[in-house]
């Protein structure tokens, strides 16, 4: 039984989610934390940091953050070849049009608008992750 669980944790995809605000974390990890492995970090160059060592399926990413933006931090791993290709979506309070074509010219697989729908970021997630 415990190595089922171990071979059953293993399987499950790594989401890191970058976010400065507590409370936004904690609704993505408890939305997605049953089925997922979910990672939490407040701010993008500790997320720089974190991917020295854990490379995640997936990363959710404020825009507006101290130190670093949501899109400086994109624009930094698009150019690193070990980390170009992970899925990206923006998940921030900014719905501008402006804005919204902005982060999708970061190549990002996706952009929610806080505050949302539980439903909604699973449904995107699993889009980008190739699960639907």
């Amino acid at each position: 039984m415990v190595e089922e669980q171990a071979a059953e944790g293993a399987k499950r995809k790594v989401i890191l989610a970058v976010d400065d605000m507590a409370i936004s974390l904690t609704t993505i990890r408890t939305i997605l934390q049953h089925e997922y492995d979910v990672r939490l970090c407040k701010s993008a160059s500790l997320a720089l940091e974190i991917l020295e060592s854990v490379k995640p399926d997936l990363i959710l990413m404020d825009i507006e953050m101290p130190e670093i933006s949501g899109m400086e931090f994109v624009g930094l791993i698009k150019k690193n070849e070990a980390y170009r290709n992970i899925p990206i979506i923006f998940v921030t309070s900014h719905a501008s049009g402006d804005l919204i074509d902005k982060a999708m010219d970061f190549s990002a697989e996706g952009y929610i608008v806080k505050p949302f729908i539980p439903e909604a970021l699973i449904k995107r997630v699993k889009a980008a992750l190739g699960e639907e």
